[in-house]
């Protein structure tokens, strides 16, 4: 009978180890499903950011395309603020006149940023007429 009470203490004890193991495997595995949770999240936002930089990027490049050249500097600013206000981005437009060996122009630069992280950056080149 002595060894029957012996077997049922050491069982006892086992099954207190083995629940502390299963309740760390558990708890690791929370503790890692909330990180992934949290970075997906994160992700997510970020994607979410860069698509609306994106699209405030490209809208204010559209509307640039129906100013003439010489009103170009005048209304860069007015297109962007309106853009900015729309998507509550940090749009900003820069207009700088070019010239190569063979050609000039205007270059367009549009940056749109809806947070530090994203920024988002398009060109686009006017080439003046050889007329």
């Amino acid at each position: 009978m002595g060894s029957l009470s012996h077997r049922h203490t050491r069982r006892r004890g086992s099954l207190i180890v083995e629940a502390a193991i299963c309740f760390v495997l558990l708890a690791t595995a929370v503790v890692a499903l909330m990180k992934l949770a949290q970075g997906s999240s994160r992700l997510s936002k970020q994607a979410d950011q860069r698509l609306v930089a994106t699209l405030a990027a490209e809208n204010t490049l559209e509307r640039l395309q129906h100013v003439g050249t010489d009103a170009l500097k005048s209304r860069a600013e007015e297109i962007a603020a309106a853009i900015a206000e729309q998507t509550r981005c940090d749009v900003q437009v820069t207009v700088e006149d070019f010239q190569s060996q063979l050609r000039s122009g205007t270059h367009l630069r549009v940056e749109a940023s809806c947070s530090p992280e994203v920024r988002i950056t398009l060109h686009d080149w006017r080439l003046d007429d050889d007329n």
